[in-house]
């Protein structure tokens, strides 16, 4: 890394190490198997779909909430602002031991793990700011070893909890505390960075609040409306996501009622392999980004999806589970680009006095699709499963459909760029 950022970096990295520790538990496909296995029968079965649907949603539907964080955030420090949101995500992360296998105990376990998402979606909103100006050049070389981290002790977190929990299921409510008490040395780490610039991005900030720019949700909406080129990336990601999200609870759901799979090997189907992934191919996808403009990266990345579902609707059809897990491996490739364009592809299109603002729309529009998708997904699933028991997997053909005609908005929008340039 350039000499500048190499402080920020390194204590970037060590978070990016101890962080995991405790958010590995919050991560969708990893409560949403437990759920499905932990509370099987203590509530009705549909219900409990939805319920499945909901957590893996989460992380996406707490996203809704980053337009507010951005207003909250705006004018303040954003180090102290982002350490305290990591201190009551630990605090949210310890309560979710403490729920009892009962209905009660559902509800308390799926609120605490909502509660953990959104402040960690305020985190990642934030964040964008720091990243935006600590990290002027290779920024996407540096996200990708910054999640390359997390990625890889996430992953190795899910393997131990899921072997601890065939074990014996009570086997969360210690792991998870001892989590967040790990946890702490990356909250220590991330309070020690420093912002490059930070005086005079929040004296813009506090103009822009004077100014009323940054007042309401209209005004950061704005965005959308203003940047044209913004509005159109948005919208192909919004199919690319809506695509994605339907089909996630279904591939949990389909993992459990159809294979049967026990609590390791279907924690390392539906998160471990994604996550094993992720850092061998994220180098490649950093190289590619930074090369390229996020449309022109979207228009190669977007098709992976494609063929990982098509994989995956192919194993659910002819009940073959090694399909599964090569459409996982396929995911896992897909998730490391996504990861990187996630969260730093609007700074492409945006001032790093703005990068919060663009963050927000992103983030947000994210929410509003984990709002619908999953549900919608769940419920596509629940009819196929109505008419043809066996054949839920369909759901998989109709996020296909939605993913290519995102993908296909994505090669135009590329091609209209390069043709510009």
């Amino acid at each position: 890394m350039p000499w500048l950022s190499r402080p920020s970096y390194a204590l970037e990295l060590r978070s990016a190490f101890f962080l995991p520790w405790a958010i590995a538990a919050t991560e969708g496909s990893v409560i949403g198997f437990i759920v499905r296995k932990l509370f099987d029968g203590v509530v009705d079965a549909t219900l409990l779909n939805y319920i499945v649907g909901a957590l893996i949603a989460a992380p996406a539907l707490a996203n809704i909430t980053s337009f507010l964080w951005a207003m909250l955030a705006n004018g303040k420090k954003k180090i102290p602002f982002i350490t305290a949101l990591q201190l009551l995500l630990l605090v949210a992360v310890s309560l979710m031991a403490l729920a009892p296998r009962t209905p009660a105990g559902l509800f308390m376990l799926v609120s605490a793990a909502f509660a953990a998402r959104i402040l960690l979606a305020g985190i990642v909103t934030v964040r964008s700011t720091v990243w935006g100006v600590n990290y002027p050049i290779d920024r996407a070389r540096m996200t990708g070893k910054v999640q390359a981290v997390s990625v890889t002790i996430n992953s190795l977190i899910a393997i131990g909890l899921g072997l601890a929990m065939q074990a014996s299921e009570n086997s969360y409510r210690l792991l998870l505390p001892i989590g967040g008490i790990v946890a702490l040395v990356g909250v220590s780490s991330y309070a020690r960075i420093r912002v490059r610039g930070e005086r005079m991005i929040l004296r813009a900030e506090k103009c822009a609040t004077r100014d009323g720019q940054r007042s309401s949700l209209m005004n950061i909406a704005r965005v959308l409306i203003d940047d044209r080129e913004y509005r159109n990336y948005q919208l192909c990601q919004l199919l690319i996501g809506m695509g994605n999200m339907m089909s996630w609870a279904p591939f949990v759901i389909i993992a459990k009622e159809q294979f049967g799979l026990d609590y390791l090997p279907g924690l390392v189907l539906t998160q471990v392999i994604p996550l094993i992934m992720m850092p061998i191919f994220i180098p490649m996808w950093a190289r590619l980004l930074d090369r390229v403009h996020v449309e022109q990266f979207r228009a190669i990345h977007s098709w992976v999806f494609v063929a990982s579902f098509t994989l995956a609707l192919f194993a659910s059809q002819f009940s073959v589970v090694a399909l599964m897990f090569a459409a996982q491996i396929l995911r896992g490739i897909a998730f490391g680009g996504g990861a990187l364009a996630w969260n730093i592809g609007h700074l492409h299109y945006v001032k790093a006095d703005r990068s919060s603002d663009y963050m927000a729309v992103h983030v947000t529009l994210t929410g509003l699709r984990g709002l619908t998708a999953p549900f919608i997904g769940v419920a596509i699933y629940n009819l196929f499963e109505s008419r043809s028991p066996g054949n839920g997997s369909w759901v998989f053909a109709v996020g296909i459909a939605i993913i290519t005609i995102g993908g296909l908005g994505f090669v135009h929008l590329a091609r209209r760029r390069i043709a510009g340039q």
